[in-house]
C-alpha cells in the first residue's frame, strides 16, 4: 500500500511538473493553446492505443519534461533555443561522432530515456485499463482535436510568433511554429530597396574597373572557438601572455572585432555566413538547419565569385564531409574540391573528425596545397580544431583567478582554453613569417567562429550581446591592392566582400551590395544604427536580388 501511495504521489509530481511547461510562456493565448492541443494529441493517441488513462497522462507528461530538457541542452551548449531543424542535426547520423564528443549532453539523453521508461512502467502497472468503448470514441476526438487546434494556431499565429524570434515563445510552441512552417521560403522584409540604392550610388569601389595583373592566393581560415581573452572582465592583476594572432603589426591590413550569430558551438553558422555574406538570423526558426535547408536555395557564394575570377576553390576541413551536412554544403555552394588532413598524409581514416589536430598542421597542409596548385590562383576555405571544447573545470588555474569570480569552475575552463590559442599562436606566426616570405601574392583571412564555451559571462566590450563578439585579421603580402578600411565593429557576412575588394577582383551585384552595405554602415549589419537602411539592404538582396530564391532564377 506504501508502494502504491508513494508511487501516485510521485506521478502526481510529474504530472504536476508538465503542466508548468504546458502553460509555459503563456502571458499570451497561443502558446498555451499550441502546447494543450499537442498534449490531447499525444495523450488521445496513447489511450486509443492502451486504453490506460494514467499511463497515457504520465507518458504525455514525461515527454513535455525530456523535450524541456532537450532545449536546455540546446541552451546550455549553444545559448539557442531548440527548433524543429534540430532534429535533422541529431538525427543524421553522419553527425554521430560530432555530436558525441559532448559526452555529458550524451549521459543527460540517457538519463531522460531511463526516466522516461521508468515514469511508463509503474504508470503501467498503478492502475488497469479502462474497458469503455466510449472513452477510446472520446480519445480519439482528442487527437483530432488537437491536431486542428495545433495546425489553426500555428497558421494564425505564426507572423506574431516570428517577432519573439530568435528565442520564441516557449519549447513546444518553438517547435511546432518551426515544424508547421519548416517548408523553404526565402526571407520577406515589409521594406523597399530604394532606400539602400540612392545610398549605395554615392559608393564607387576599384573592383570591375581595372584587371589585375597578378591575383593572389587566398586563404580563408576559421579559428575554432577562438576570441581575443582580453574581451573579458578578468580580475583586476590578471596576467595574460601576449598573443602574435591578435597583434596589429605593419603586415596587418584590417582588423576589427567581429560580430558573429552563434555561441559556444554551431560553427557551420558562422562557416555559412563567411561563405555567402548571408546572415544566419535572416532565416529565423531554419536558422540551425542552413546547411541542410537554405544552401540549395541560394544563388550567390564566396566559392563562385572566386571561381568567376578564375580560382581554383578548395576546402580543407580536420571534419568527414558527412559532419552537420557540410560536404553537401560545401558542393552546393561550387567549391572544386574538398581535402581532409588524411589525404595528404596525416593518419587516420576519412570518416574519422579529427578533434585534436593540431593547427600548426592545418597550416602545414594549407601550404602543400598552396605549393601543388600553381596553374591557377587559388582560394583556401580552412577549419582548425584543436581550439575546440570542452574545457576541463578540473584544469590548474593558472591565471589565479578562481578565488575572484563567481564561478569557480570557469578558472580551469578558461586555463584550459588559453593552453589550447597558445599552442596554437606559433602555428598563427610562423604562417605569417611564410607569407612574408613568399614571392606569389598572398591573402591570409582569420577568424574567430564563436567563442569557447567557458563560463565566465563577464565582458570588457561595449558592444551589445558581447558574447556574440570574436574578431577577425587580414594579412597579405601584396605590392598593391585596394585599401580597405574598417569601423569599431564588423559582421562576419562582410568577410567575403572584404576580400574580394582588397584583391580588386570582379564582383556580383550580390557582392558589390554587400561590399557597399559594409561601407554605409562602418562594417556593421543587424548592429546598423540606420535601421531603414538594414531593413532596405535586405530587401534588396533577398526580394530584388533574389540571392536566397534560387528556383525562380532558374
Amino acid at each position: 500500500m506504501k508502494k502504491k501511495i508513494f508511487a501516485g504521489v510521485y506521478l502526481a509530481l510529474i504530472f504536476i511538473g508538465s503542466l508548468f511547461l504546458v502553460f509555459e510562456k503563456s502571458e499570451v493565448i497561443y502558446p498555451a493553446l499550441i502546447s494543450i492541443s499537442v498534449y490531447a494529441i499525444f495523450f488521445g493517441a496513447l489511450f486509443a492505443l492502451t486504453t490506460r488513462w494514467l499511463f497515457s497522462a504520465i507518458v504525455t507528461s514525461t515527454l513535455f519534461i525530456v523535450i524541456k530538457f532537450f532545449n536546455q541542452l540546446k541552451v546550455h551548449y549553444y545559448k539557442e533555443q531548440l527548433f524543429f531543424s534540430d532534429i535533422n542535426l541529431m538525427t543524421d547520423t553522419s553527425n554521430m561522432g560530432t555530436l558525441g564528443h559532448y559526452w555529458l549532453a550524451g549521459v543527460a539523453l540517457i538519463g531522460l530515456l531511463i526516466l522516461l521508461v521508468v515514469n511508463a512502467i509503474i504508470s503501467w502497472r498503478l492502475l488497469r485499463p479502462c474497458k469503455s468503448f466510449a472513452l477510446r470514441i472520446v480519445s480519439l476526438l482528442l487527437v483530432v482535436g488537437g491536431y486542428y487546434g495545433a495546425n489553426w494556431s500555428s497558421t494564425h499565429y505564426y507572423d506574431e510568433w516570428t517577432q519573439t524570434l530568435p528565442k520564441g515563445r516557449g519549447t513546444v510552441t518553438n517547435l511546432v511554429m518551426s515544424a508547421k512552417n519548416s517548408t523553404y521560403k526565402s526571407p520577406q522584409f515589409a521594406s523597399s530597396s530604394d532606400y539602400f540604392i540612392q545610398q549605395a550610388a554615392a559608393v564607387s569601389l576599384a573592383n570591375n574597373k581595372t584587371e589585375v595583373t597578378e591575383k593572389p592566393d587566398i586563404v580563408l581560415l576559421l579559428q575554432e572557438s577562438t576570441v581575443n581573452p582580453n574581451i573579458y572582465d578578468l580580475p583586476a592583476g590578471t596576467k595574460l601572455p601576449e598573443l602574435f594572432m591578435f597583434q596589429q603589426d605593419k603586415n596587418v591590413v584590417a582588423y576589427s572585432p567581429m560580430r558573429v550569430q552563434t555561441f559556444g558551438g554551431g560553427t557551420w553558422l558562422s562557416e555559412f555566413s563567411a561563405l555567402t555574406g548571408l546572415n544566419s538570423d535572416d532565416f529565423g526558426s531554419q536558422k540551425s538547419g542552413v546547411f541542410y535547408f537554405i544552401v540549395d536555395h541560394l544563388n550567390n557564394s564566396l566559392f563562385k565569385e572566386m571561381k568567376a575570377n578564375g580560382y581554383y576553390t578548395v576546402v580543407l576541413t580536420p571534419f568527414n564531409k558527412g559532419a552537420y551536412h557540410s560536404g553537401h554544403a560545401y558542393e552546393t555552394l561550387g567549391v572544386d574540391r574538398i581535402i581532409q588532413p588524411q589525404e595528404l598524409g596525416y593518419p587516420g581514416k576519412l570518416q574519422d573528425n579529427l578533434w585534436t589536430i593540431s593547427t600548426e598542421d592545418m597550416l602545414k597542409y594549407a601550404k602543400e596545397i598552396l605549393a601543388t596548385e600553381t596553374d591557377k590562383p587559388v582560394f583556401i576555405f580552412s577549419l582548425t580544431m584543436y581550439e575546440h571544447g570542452p574545457y576541463k573545470e578540473s584544469h590548474s588555474d593558472d591565471y589565479d583567478i578562481k578565488d575572484k569570480i563567481s564561478n569557480k569552475d570557469a578558472a580551469g575552463e578558461f586555463s584550459h582554453y588559453m593552453e589550447k590559442i597558445v599552442a596554437s599562436d606559433n602555428a598563427m606566426r610562423d604562417f605569417a613569417d611564410f607569407i612574408e616570405k613568399r614571392d606569389r601574392p598572398l591573402m591570409f583571412l582569420y577568424f574567430g567562429d564563436h567563442q569557447p564555451g567557458i563560463s565566465l559571462n563577464k565582458y570588457n566590450s561595449s558592444f551589445s550581446s558581447p558574447s556574440y563578439i570574436t574578431q577577425f585579421t587580414l594579412r597579405d603580402n601584396l605590392k598593391s591592392g585596394t585599401s580597405v578600411k574598417t569601423g569599431e565593429l564588423t559582421d562576419i557576412s562582410f568577410l567575403g566582400g572584404l576580400l574580394l575588394e582588397r584583391a580588386n577582383l570582379k564582383i556580383s551585384p550580390f557582392y558589390e551590395a554587400n561590399i557597399k552595405m559594409r561601407h554605409l554602415c562602418d562594417g556593421k549589419l543587424n548592429d546598423c544604427e540606420d535601421k531603414q537602411l538594414l531593413d532596405s539592404y535586405r530587401h534588396y538582396i533577398y526580394q530584388t536580388l533574389q540571392v536566397a530564391d534560387k528556383a525562380v532564377a532558374e
